[in-house]
């Protein structure tokens, strides 16, 4: 009997021998990445936050020397897949694209949500994008004054749309509302494409979309831009001013950051945070970013996670004031 308890032991100890070289790289990150990596996107390909991702995460793989395969889980928001990317091991092989709508508003807006912005470690910031305040080419509204005038003339008569309940076009009109006194009404739709096709034909009054995916009508000049959601102008539309310079207290923008589950080892998330930085450095990437109206947001890890804390308050702020019930 002893004799098999010591051969039982014997092998037990052998397999700790063996296995401890793997720990031990897995916990110093020495060897990290050994394997291709999955970045989930909880997204639908095509986006703005899918193309965000597939910039980013090639030349993020380029400077690791991994392959990142990108996985639009979309559903529910973004929680879908953000759930997903939690769930997953904690070890460097599953990275998550994070955005404003998924990590500073889903936890603030959803009972079950299934997750909370603490369980997950922000590692650094990728991008940012302006939005823009866009009447239909054939509106009455030349500016945002006439805009906010007639608003204020017949409060709750001019309509707003939005890609969907809690979306950024959704929670960035109710900053609007609550910042600028206004009363525009809220009406969702099944994405960002048919709330544009509205406002062309006049159907609605206004929007709030991401520069990159109104560019695009106001070259053509099927839209008007009013002006721009963040402290600066942008560069792509240096004309069109911000809300700042109209009176207007406001200063919000469409983030993307890069995120792993809590509980992942520190050094492979140092690795990870700088590979980032060395990704965000990248001219091309850089260049392809502003042709798209993105903004690159080369946050290190400590400042974006307290950027990451600051935008929860934002945001959870704007749905009490605003008294949008959670869901």
């Amino acid at each position: 009997m002893r004799d098999v308890q010591r051969y039982k032991l014997g092998l037990l100890l052998s397999a700790c021998v063996v296995l401890a070289p793997g720990l031990a790289a897995a916990q110093t990150g020495d060897d990290y990445p050994s394997r291709p990596i999955r970045a989930v996107v909880p997204f639908p390909a095509g986006g703005i936050n899918d193309i965000v991702a597939r910039e980013m995460f090639k030349t993020l793989g380029d400077t690791l020397k991994a392959n990142i395969v990108i996985e639009n889980k979309p559903g529910a928001g973004g929680t879908i897949g953000t759930v997903s990317a939690i769930n997953s091991p904690a070890d460097g092989y599953t990275i998550l694209l994070g955005a404003a709508s998924t990590i500073a508003v889903a936890p603030n807006l959803y009972r079950n949500a299934g997750y909370a912005a603490k369980d997950l470690i922000a590692v650094g910031g990728i991008a940012s994008v302006p939005s823009v305040i866009i009447v239909s080419a054939n509106s009455p509204y030349k500016t945002f004054a006439s805009l906010v005038a007639a608003d204020k003339a017949k409060p709750g008569s001019l309509d707003y749309g939005s890609a969907g309940f809690g979306t950024s076009h959704h929670m960035q009109a109710e900053m609007l509302n609550i910042r600028a006194g206004t009363h525009f009404r809220h009406i969702p739709y099944k994405g960002g494409a048919p709330a544009t096709v509205d406002l062309i034909g006049g159907q609605i009054a206004l929007l709030v979309d991401p520069l990159p995916t109104t560019l695009g009508n106001v070259k053509a000049e099927r839209v008007r831009p009013l002006a721009i959601t963040t402290d600066v102008r942008s560069s792509t539309l240096p004309d069109v001013p911000t809300l700042k310079e109209l009176g207007v207290d406001y200063n919000a923008s469409t983030w993307f950051g890069l995120f792993v589950a809590k509980g992942t080892p520190a050094p492979v998330v140092a690795k990870l945070a700088k590979a980032l930085a060395a990704a965000q450095a990248d001219p091309a990437l850089q260049k392809d970013f502003r042709a798209r109206g993105i903004d690159p947001l080369p946050m290190p890890q400590a400042a974006f996670t307290d950027y990451v804390q600051a935008e929860s308050k934002t945001w959870a702020d704007v749905i009490r004031d605003a008294h949008i019930e959670m869901q």
